[in-house]
């Protein structure tokens, strides 16, 4: 058998673990998790290199019903990312049944000429029967050539789905170099990006993590010491926000910052002086510019 490499979509609603079973594959943290829908906002590719195949995730936004235009972008962002790919990874979760949104969105899927896998994540969660009648469930729908249960947190059966994602590749030369500094197709700001807006969603609560946008205006490495220094801009909708964010004597933001100042550190080798600034920017989420602007796609 030659070289398999391929596109492989992750897709499925929001807070199924997509991004947690990329981590989980990756072995280390490319893409940011929360417990929180809608963490993801962009298409981001992911490669995971083998000695006989290359596969190039696409972790996605969430599929789910929009409220306002960013979730209504973060939804076509998702679609979006479907368009040529060489196979899709649906999740879900062991709910003993096919989720009803589930059933809306599986038709577009099935119409995709590629292979498709489902994978059944959380199985650590499953209770009673509800494994083996949510695999039946979707076994009998006919979209999907394998189904596998998973735990992308604990671990269980990554190495089958990889075995099963890999068989359905198409045979061609690597899409990446296999060296590349980071295993995504994304530039060092926008994974430093996201690591402060990871934080924000764990540090603060109700509609602020949803309302905030993180641009990195720049990255310098120092020349006379091993040091990078990291400016950043936190946006908001609100001027309320823009407290909340800060926090009172600005000890928010200062631990957003410390908290990912250390994973810098820890990923990059070097020390890291990271600057965090918050400024408002009224009700992006409504203005279609200002939602691409600040998303970064």
């Amino acid at each position: 058998m030659g070289f398999k490499a391929g596109t492989v979509a992750v897709v499925g609603k929001t807070n199924v673990g997509k991004s947690s079973f990329i981590n989980a594959v990756m072995g280390r943290k490319v893409v940011i998790v929360s417990d929180r829908p809608q963490t993801t906002r962009n298409r981001i590719r992911c490669i995971y290199n083998t000695e006989g195949a290359q596969v190039v995730f696409v972790d996605t936004p969430g599929l789910h019903q929009p409220v306002n235009k960013l979730s209504a972008h973060l939804l076509k962002e998702a679609f979006r990312a479907l368009a040529g790919v060489d196979e899709v990874v649906y999740m879900v979760e062991p709910t003993g049944k096919v989720d009803e949104y589930d059933e809306t969105v599986l038709p577009r899927i099935q119409a995709l000429p590629c292979p498709k896998v489902l994978l059944v994540n959380k199985i650590d969660l499953a209770k009673g029967n509800e494994l083996p009648e949510t695999l039946l469930a979707y076994d009998r729908l006919g979209i999907f050539q394998d189904l596998v249960p998973i735990s992308a947190k604990r671990g269980t059966n990554l190495e089958r789905a990889l075995q099963v994602i890999i068989g359905h590749l198409p045979e061609g030369e690597p899409l990446f170099p296999p060296d590349l500094p980071l295993p995504t197709d994304r530039p060092l700001e926008f994974f430093v990006a996201e690591l402060i807006r990871e934080k924000i969603f764990h540090l603060t609560y109700q509609e602020i993590p949803y309302s905030t946008a993180v641009v990195v205006e720049e990255i310098r490495e120092r020349e006379d010491k091993p040091l990078i220094e990291v400016y950043a801009t936190i946006y908001v909708a609100k001027d309320s926000q823009k407290g909340i964010v800060i926090g009172a004597g600005g000890q928010k933001l200062k631990e957003i910052g410390r908290l990912a100042r250390l994973e810098l550190e820890a990923m990059l080798g070097k020390k890291v002086f990271l600057s965090l600034q918050v400024k408002v920017r009224p009700k992006w989420t409504e203005d279609e510019k200002e939602i691409v602007r600040l998303t970064g796609d």
